[in-house]
């Protein structure tokens, strides 16, 4: 029996050994690649071939301006402003803010006409989730030099922490700042200028482009041989428009200036200042079966303190529009870069010179966001997402006053949508 039990025991270690060997294989094994064929030429029916390799996407989202009134910035604690978001805003890869005021530690806060914030009211929108800000607008020098200083110096400390800024120079900077942002494989070039001053003292300080139809054409160059320069995936430039406030047209002029930046190496232009927001296009060639561009007009105030008077009987005046806005979801796609032995150019590689700019990456969903401005019992401005469900949270609190005003805010704002546009 002993001796039995000793060959059934060798048997089955033999038998293990064998079957694990075949399994697992050498330690530096790697399943070939090649299709087997049969003698005729076809793929041999028992092959299966390699999965393709999985696209890549990064998820952006973009909000209008953030703004400082003293109704915002006297509130007792500025995480409440954003806590309805959040969600939002922390479950994508970068999201992009305006924001319309100094930062100077040094100074009092300080409301229109010159607006100034100490750091715990900026860090409270870094906490909720924008990690990219646009620091070019009529209000970047409202504390002077010294204020832009102040500013730069606050968003450079964040760095590390992955927060990017563009748009004040640093000492001896020449031409247009810009960011070169990496994330989970993409590269993203980041540039935001002003088009617009309040004053024109030490305007050198930050990223100023004339509203002329010249200099336009000229930063349409500097905008590609930026591009050229400094290889990446995507290019999202942030501007502040020289146009009237508070008004809903797009002029034709300005719609070609932001098709001028797209031909010339741009792939997302995001414009805010009209302090309430406008349509925004999606552009698809006319070969393409994907959208490869984007053109944002204006999306209004993230937050403000300018519709501190709601008419409620007339919720279609203009200045009712400033407490509402959008941010704006866009998730890209790119495909996984093929092997070297391939030779194919990566996607991060420079544009040729005489080449017409061709994007490597496509748009697969633009998801909008309505918000709103609401004013709680407590007189706090708070951010809410402007939805059914929200509107009838207030009508459930004996609040009617407000859900009737925002019911019919929510059908206006309903009427500014995406546009589609062949190009």
């Amino acid at each position: 029996m002993k001796i039995q039990r000793f060959a059934f025991f060798s048997l089955t270690t033999v038998l293990a050994l064998v079957l694990f060997s075949c399994v697992s294989g050498p330690a530096d094994f790697v399943p070939s690649q090649e299709i087997l064929m049969t003698e005729e030429g076809e793929p041999h029916p028992h092959h299966t071939p390699p999965a393709p390799p999985t696209p890549s996407r990064l998820r952006l989202t973009f909000g209008g301006d953030i703004m400082a009134h003293i109704e915002n910035f006297r509130m007792a604690d500025y995480s409440m402003i954003y806590a309805d978001i959040e969600e939002i805003i922390k479950n994508d890869d970068l999201t992009f803010a305006n924001l319309e005021t100094p930062v100077h530690g040094g100074r009092p806060y300080e409301s229109y006409p010159t607006f100034n914030v100490q750091p715990p009211y900026a860090q409270a929108a870094i906490d909720a989730g924008f990690d990219v800000f646009s620091l070019a607008n009529n209000h970047t020098n409202d504390q002077g030099y010294e204020g832009m200083e102040w500013t730069l110096e606050f968003f450079l400390s964040k760095e590390a922490a992955g927060i990017h800024a563009a748009g004040i120079k640093p000492e001896g900077h020449q031409g247009l700042t810009h960011r070169l942002i990496e994330k989970d494989g993409w590269r993203v070039l980041f540039v935001a200028f002003t088009e617009i001053l309040n004053s024109f003292a030490d305007y050198q300080k930050l990223d100023y482009v004339a509203p002329a139809a010249a200099r336009r054409k000229e930063l349409a160059q500097e905008l590609a041989q930026l591009r050229q320069d400094n290889p990446c995936d995507l290019f999202v430039v942030s501007l502040h428009t020289c146009e009237d406030e508070y008004v809903h047209e797009i002029t034709q002029v300005r719609r070609d200036f932001y098709r001028l930046l797209l031909d010339n190496g741009v792939d997302i232009v995001w414009a805010n200042h009209p302090h309430l927001a406008k349509e925004w296009e999606v552009f698809t060639a006319e070969s393409a079966d994907f959208p490869t561009a984007m053109a944002m007009y204006a999306l209004g105030n993230t937050i403000s303190g300018q519709r501190r008077d709601p008419q409620f009987t007339k919720p279609e005046t203009n200045r009712d529009y400033t407490g509402d806005g959008y941010l704006i979801q866009v998730v890209v796609e790119k495909d996984a870069p093929p092997p070297p032995s391939a030779g194919v150019t990566s996607a991060t590689a420079p544009l040729e010179s005489d080449a017409p700019y061709k994007p490597n990456f496509r748009i697969v969903e633009v998801v909008p966001h309505l918000i709103t401005t609401y004013i709680d019992g407590d007189n706090n401005y708070l951010i809410r997402r402007l939805t059914d469900e929200f509107i009838q949270e207030l009508r459930d609190q004996d609040n009617q006053k407000w859900a009737d005003y925002l019911a019919a805010r929510k059908a206006l704002m309903e009427r500014i949508g995406r546009k589609d546009v062949v190009r």
